[in-house]
């Protein structure tokens, strides 16, 4: 909601004059410590809230200008604070022109401004626009006040809600209060022979100050205030947001460093909150230091560098703003932090794919019935589930093959399981590819009992969940140990589901167009020299015939065609699965 669009202010604290044009839904100032961002949002909250801070009354003499204090000196004139907001009419009133401008003064002799706007706009209209905004200011830090002044808040939106019927309810409660503590008083008075009364708030606003958040941890309910900070501070944009939306004014919100206390991905999660969520109904300035925020860009979305610059005559410092309109600005104004942001948001989407296709799985395997298979993705399920019915001779499959998206999200979902103890009262086996990504999840797994004469760790007994990784069939042994053999303990024959086939299989794949192997290569360098190596042909030489294509990387766009082509084959052409899959019918019939 763009309620302001242009913010113009003199001479408070070390901004001696500073204009911020074409305001957004979201406006982000950006810059080091002490370089004056939190004085914009407090120049703010003095416009609209006659106060620097909250609970903290406006000091002429404390909030002057340095600089302008010594230029009205010497020119033995008076000095003054004064900001002007130029509005959208927002609300399309049509006694006010689409954008008007009111500015306010103020000067040590009084702590209220002298207000001036266009003259062909009466001021009551003027009084009225803007007692139907609400400027909410959110400190850096914040303490069980903050809580308390919002929550506060919260009650007189609830009470302006005619809907929510609170006024009615709020009465009730108070004059059941009331009569209980006059009774109480009565007996203190007969039993000790004075009057002693309990003061009793005349509304519930002073309750509602004092209450409390109960939250659910580990299946307890525990008071938000002993939860972390990070916690705690999650609440606060939620309020406000519920604030607005039961309420009959329209609110900014001027919010310093929203991603105090939390962790990276809490932080990139609350962004895009404030983006597609806060944004829409609330007009957002906010300060921060993080990649998760000034990261944030979009045509409703403007942002600005402040920093202290040296001026005048004796050098003194004062706040200035540069617009961030282009990545190639960020970069010249932030530094490395522009970098960081961007691989900060990449690792955020990594891992908020990651968990989305973790949470797509959980959905499926609460539905399912027969034991689950996780497998790392579409080809590796129709492979599998057709080795299952060429090899097992069962009526019925022994169990469901689930693609999941890659190694990682087959980790992280049986992880999860493990973990919570599942509710899911199937087994659950997690299975990736014996390539190096494969391998890298396996490995995590290490310091966990190996059910005996097998390739899979046992992550939870009680649950039966597990985790393997493909075993090497006894065709390739030999071939295995020649490329350990000549590349050394660290290199491992890379074994995806496609090549879990035998050597003719391959072969018959390679030479009709199904299969295509592409060679390796590497940099090579001795400190002056360097030039490219072609792994595959070094590696082929050591290798038996028909298993050169173990030295050679396989073209990933073959995959989906390669898996509709095996599929038609006869059952001889799974004989490498047997093992595998006799031992994941053991695993999901009788556990260890």
């Amino acid at each position: 909601m763009k309620i302001i669009d242009k913010i113009e202010i003199h001479y408070f604290r070390p901004i001696y004059n500073l204009v911020l044009s074409n305001n957004g839904d979201i406006n982000i100032f950006i810059g080091g410590n002490d370089a004056g961002k939190s004085n914009i949002l407090k120049a703010l909250n003095l416009f609209f809230n006659n106060g620097t801070d909250i609970n903290t009354g406006f000091d002429f003499l404390a909030d002057l200008c340095r600089q302008r204090e010594g230029e009205a000196r010497a020119a033995k004139g008076r000095a003054t604070i004064w900001i002007r907001i130029t509005f959208n009419n927002f609300l399309g009133w049509k006694s006010l022109p689409d954008k008007f401008a009111v500015k306010r003064v103020w000067n040590r002799y009084s702590n209220i401004p002298a207000d001036t706007y266009p003259k062909d706009v009466p001021g009551v209209t003027i009084g009225k626009f803007l007692n139907k905004i609400q400027y909410h200011y959110i400190p850096a830090v914040r303490g069980r006040d903050i809580y308390a002044h919002y929550l506060s808040q919260l009650h007189d939106s609830l009470i302006e809600d005619e809907k929510a019927g609170v006024r009615d309810a709020s009465d009730v409660l108070m004059k059941a209060i009331n009569q209980s503590t006059e009774d109480m008083s009565e007996r203190i008075q007969t039993g000790l022979g004075f009057e002693s009364q309990i003061q009793v708030p005349e509304d519930l606003r002073d309750l509602f100050r004092a209450l409390d958040f109960s939250t659910i941890f580990s299946g307890y309910h525990v008071p938000l205030q002993r939860r972390g900070d990070g916690i705690q501070a999650r609440h606060i944009p939620f309020i406000l947001d519920f604030i607005a939306r039961h309420s009959k004014r329209s609110h900014i919100w001027a919010y310093e460093e929203p991603e105090n206390s939390l962790e990276m991905s809490r932080a990139f999660e609350l962004s895009e909150q404030f983006k597609s969520e806060f944004s829409k109904d609330n007009q957002i300035f906010l300060t921060t230091h993080s990649p998760a925020f000034y990261d944030l860009s979009g045509p409703h979305v403007s942002k600005w560098f402040v920093q202290t610059i040296q001026e005048g005559d004796e050098n003194q410092l004062g706040t200035h703003s540069f617009p961030v309109l282009a990545s190639e600005a960020a970069d010249r104004r932030l530094g490395i932090a522009a970098l960081v942001a961007g691989r900060s948001r990449e690792l955020y989407e990594d891992n908020k794919s990651l968990r989305n296709a973790v949470d797509s799985l959980e959905r499926h395997v609460r539905e399912a019935e027969r034991p689950q298979i996780i497998v790392e993705g579409p080809t590796d399920q129709r492979i599998l589930r057709t080795a299952v019915e060429k090899v097992i001779a069962v009526d019925e499959p022994f169990c469901e093959f689930v693609p999941a998206q890659g190694a990682p999200n087959v980790a992280s979902f049986v992880k999860s399981h493990a973990r919570l103890q599942s509710r899911v009262k199937i087994p659950i086996i997690g299975l990736v590819d014996n390539d190096s990504a494969g391998r890298k999840e396996y490995k995590q797994f290490n310091n966990l009992k190996l059910l005996e004469n097998t390739d899979f760790r046992v992550l939870n007994r009680s649950s039966r969940i597990y985790f393997g990784i493909l075993p090497v069939p006894n065709e390739f042994s030999e071939v295995a140990k020649i490329i350990t053999a000549v590349g050394g303990e660290e290199f491992s024959l890379t074994l995806s589901i496609e090549l879990m086939f035998g050597r003719d299989v391959v072969r018959q794949a390679v030479d009709e167009g199904v299969l295509v192997f592409r060679d390796r290569h590497a940099n090579a360098r001795d400190g002056e020299l360097g030039f490219k190596v072609n792994i595959s042909e070094n590696f082929a030489k050591s290798i038996p015939e028909g298993y050169q294509h173990f030295a050679k990387e396989l073209d990933p766009a073959c995959k989906d065609g390669f898996a509709e082509w095996v599929c038609d084959k006869d059952k001889d052409a799974f004989a490498n699965f047997e093992g595998l899959l006799v031992t994941l019918q053991r695993i999901v019939q009788n556990g260890e």
